[in-house]
């Protein structure tokens, strides 16, 4: 016999599970303890939102879930943020919440939430776990769930009583799920419509969206794309599929897109999207009138984004990956050729810099992209997001890992420790902002703890950079609540947790100090002071020898 918290930790151990990310707590203290006997590395952060949010980034680099454990009442609270934020960008992740124990719930006990109401809607799948017989296919079945079909985060809250009682477990005890059939091939009636419609087009065009990633089809995208010749635009979460200097590379469409991407979709008499949800930011909040005078496609493995926002004239659900080689495997009974593309980008690629303060940003990213090996980038929300889609372009940089759905200012730093837990052969990169670095800081520590080799570029303007822009631009340049009264020393701050700092004040400085915190494997924190970069690129000073 064992207790429930051993099953669970032997059943995670079984499901391949390596590291776990956590917090105690009175409510989960019982797996605590089963984990000292379990070769599953914890990572002890500093808050529960960054461990959610490194279970997030371990999730988008290896496909499977990442885990997280926090505690009843205000750890499962903190934790909301990273659910939701995979719940937005379909991350695969596991939340499993100590409860308070069942004979308390509902006398509103000390530190009990209702976590099954309040994650209802940020979890693809979430359950109370009240008997102890329950606890190995529950676990299982969520396993299952969050790492198959449309990926997504799942929790299971379970009391400490039921984590301490001790039976016999089958480790091995599913659970029968008939209601959860995930659709993977698609339609072959679909497939050939789609086909055939495609071969008529005078002007179709591809959306490229982050499903692909998720699905691991870039080799079978790249491939149709290459047979097809048909221009390919971008979602902000499309990013890397395909290199921004490729010749089908017509530009990312939407809000933040640029000019090309958006008149390519606009002149589309056919549009194809591939794991896009068609959000608000990507059809410039246009719901109504995106794709008007064109034959719309669109591809999903989740039917409930088919017609959602954008009705389509062919729908088809299916796994990509195995969508994209039916496609290729049928194109000889229904070929789809065109010559060349009929809509070649301008401005995809164009060098943007014009040295002011907001420009130094692209900058930054265009020097980081000199660097000629394998990076793990993260981004946090900000100016800076935006700039590194642009100009982050060396495609050993991709994925660059982003926070797209929810737009969560922190996520960058912890999901970069998580992302290097998920793969340690690499360098990881946080591009974040002075206000993004505030929102979850503490997990340097961590980073320090296990000696891990990331570099933290702080464009540092002193302010909340977009929320000043949007200020500018929707509310008549009435700013308030954007500036940063008091200047922070990030070097001595970076020091302090046993970090490595760097400020940079000049434009050529920013290329050399990025090497040399790559080159060091040291967690960094570099301070681009930004206008004072911008104020030195502008005067024509350089720094003396």
């Amino acid at each position: 016999m064992i207790s429930g918290a051993s099953a669970i930790v032997k059943t995670l151990e079984l499901l391949g599970v390596k590291v776990i990310f956590g917090y105690p707590g009175g409510a989960n203290l019982p797996l605590y303890d089963a984990l000292i006997e379990s070769n599953i590395q914890h990572i002890l952060t500093r808050h529960e939102q960054g461990a959610a949010l490194m279970a997030n980034g371990y999730g988008r680099i290896t496909g499977v879930p990442g885990v997280c454990l926090v505690t009843s009442g205000p750890g499962a609270t903190n934790a909301v943020t990273g659910i939701a934020d995979a719940y937005q960008d379909s991350v695969p992740m596991l939340t499993l919440s100590g409860q308070i124990p069942n004979k308390f719930i509902g006398t509103d006990a000390f530190q009990e939430v209702d976590c099954i109401n309040m994650t209802l809607p940020i979890t693809k799948h979430n359950e109370l776990v009240t008997k102890a017989e329950d606890l190995v296919p529950a676990l299982r079945s969520a396993f299952y769930i969050g790492g198959s079909g449309r990926k997504g985060p799942v929790l299971l809250d379970i009391p400490r009583d039921v984590m301490e009682e001790k039976r016999f477990y089958d480790l091995y005890e599913e659970r029968d799920l008939p209601g959860y059939q995930p659709t993977t091939a698609g339609d072959i009636g679909q497939i050939r419509r789609i086909l055939k419609l495609l071969a008529k087009a005078e002007r179709p065009v591809i959306i490229a969206g982050g499903g692909i990633h998720l699905a691991g089809a870039i080799k079978e995208f790249t491939d149709f794309i290459r047979l097809t010749n048909i221009p390919v635009v971008r979602t902000l979460m499309g990013k890397g599929i395909l290199s921004d200097d490729d010749r089908l590379f017509a530009g990312m469409m939407g809000t933040h897109g640029n000019t090309d991407g958006n008149k390519a979709a606009a002149q589309a008499d056919v549009i194809f999207a591939i794991g896009a949800r068609f959000g608000d930011r990507s059809t410039l909040q246009k719901k109504n009138e995106f794709g008007k005078g064109a034959k719309i496609i669109h591809l999903d493995i989740d039917p409930a984004e088919i017609g959602k926002i954008v009705r389509p004239d062919i729908p088809i659900v299916g796994d990509i990956k195995v969508v994209l080689q039916q496609l290729l495997d049928n194109d000889e009974k229904y070929p789809v050729r065109f010559a060349e593309p009929w809509f070649k980008s301008k401005s995809a690629s164009n060098v943007l810099y014009k040295e002011d303060a907001a420009n130094i940003l692209e900058l930054i990213c265009r020097e980081l992209s000199k660097i000629d090996e394998k990076l793990i980038i993260t981004t946090d929300v900000g100016r800076h997001q935006m700039w590194a889609t642009h100009a982050c372009t060396n495609p050993k940089h991709m994925p660059i890992l982003t926070s797209g759905g929810l737009g969560t200012m922190g996520f960058g730093l912890p999901g970069a420790i998580g992302a290097w837990f998920a793969e340690r052969r690499y360098p990881v990169i946080n591009i974040t902002g002075d206000g993004s670095f505030w929102m979850n800081m503490q997990e340097l520590t961590v980073a320090v703890e296990h000696k891990i080799p990331l570099t933290v570029l702080i464009c540092n303007d002193y302010r909340l950079g977009m929320i000043r822009e949007l200020q500018h631009t929707r509310h008549s340049k009435r700013y308030f609540a954007n500036d940063f009264q008091k200047s922070v020393d990030y070097v001595k701050l970076a020091e302090s947790v046993g970090a490595a700092g760097r400020r940079v004040e000049y434009a050529q400085d920013i290329l050399p100090a990025i090497t040399a915190s790559v080159e060091s494997g040291l967690p960094t924190v570099i301070d681009f002071d930004i206008f004072r970069i911008d104020e030195n690129s502008r005067a024509g000073i350089k720094k003396s020898a």
